[in-house]
């Protein structure tokens, strides 16, 4: 497949607009026409249809977009692995969750551009199943992640343990509050605990996703929610957040993730420093 083909297709979708697309990618409407005619001739389907929303995809499309991506995703990767500049024999493709990034996943990446000095290395903050994506495509070398999705090919290791907390922006608040409580996305095996030690309670209105971004959220909105103790915890020292008494604290180990046959001995020495920046993360201790 052309990869200009491909790159117009996720353009028209990310857009819903032939204009726009043809804006962003500087050509006429109708040469972002004819690439979109000559992909379904390829293809043998119709991927777009207009809409009064804009372009939409039809169900081929959607079903077509996820190899899109991970063609043009597999070609920019490509180019940077056989484009590397002068003085490095190797890279990595390193990503983990935006929790993991502050007190693990930021002194492993320092440790590697000490310690492997030749290495290139590209890291990329993204949600679990962009990881697991990137894993299995081989986009990523080695993810960091809480709730990793077991897959043939991939390797798991335990590497560090975090607990989730229940904390509250409001000082005089000493048990969860329903109205008060923001229901925080931190992967099924969270769902499925929460959901036993809470049976009665009734869905929150508002359920967010928003990791190293919650406690700031909460500070603003005087709510509460769970959330990584290694993440609180700063703000709980500063007074900005407070542990809810007698709630529940729920275990939340984290994982490395990577599949073992792409450059082994660059691997193994990454997740060395891995396994030595989490020995020195700070241990988790309780009043």
């Amino acid at each position: 497949m052309d990869l200009q083909l491909a790159r117009t297709f996720l353009t028209v979708l990310a857009t819903k607009s032939f204009v726009k697309a043809s804006e962003t990618l500087f050509v006429s409407q109708s040469a972002i026409s004819l690439r979109i005619q000559k992909l379904e001739e390829l293809i043998g389907k119709e991927l777009l249809v207009r809409s009064k929303g804009g372009v939409e995809p039809t169900i081929y499309g959607e079903q077509f977009e996820e190899y899109a991506r991970a063609f043009v995703q597999l070609w920019d990767e490509a180019r940077y692995q056989t484009s590397l500049p002068d003085g490095f024999d190797g890279s990595l493709a390193l990503g983990c969750e935006d929790s993991l990034w502050p007190e693990l996943s930021a002194a492993w990446v320092r440790a590697i551009e000490d310690e492997m000095p030749t290495t290139a290395v590209n890291f990329n903050i993204l949600a679990p199943d962009a990881l697991t994506r990137g894993l299995i495509r081989g986009n990523i070398d080695i993810a960091l992640v809480y709730s990793p999705e077991i897959r043939p090919g991939l390797q798991v290791e335990h590497i560090l343990d975090d607990l989730l907390v229940l904390v509250t922006a409001d000082g005089d608040q000493t048990q969860q509050q329903a109205d008060n409580y923001v229901y925080c996305d931190w992967g099924p095996e969270f769902a499925i605990a929460h959901s036993r030690w809470f049976p009665g309670l009734k869905p929150p209105q508002l359920s967010l996703r928003l990791g190293t971004l919650l406690p700031r959220f909460l500070i603003e909105s005087g709510k509460s929610a769970f959330m990584p103790y290694r993440i609180a915890d700063d703000y709980i020292a500063q007074g900005q957040l407070f542990f809810i008494e007698g709630a529940p604290r729920f275990p939340f180990p984290a994982y490395a993730v990577w599949a073992p046959g792409s450059g082994p001995g660059r691997i193994e020495a990454a997740l060395q420093h891995l396994r030595t920046a989490a020995e020195k993360a700070p241990w988790i201790e309780f009043d």
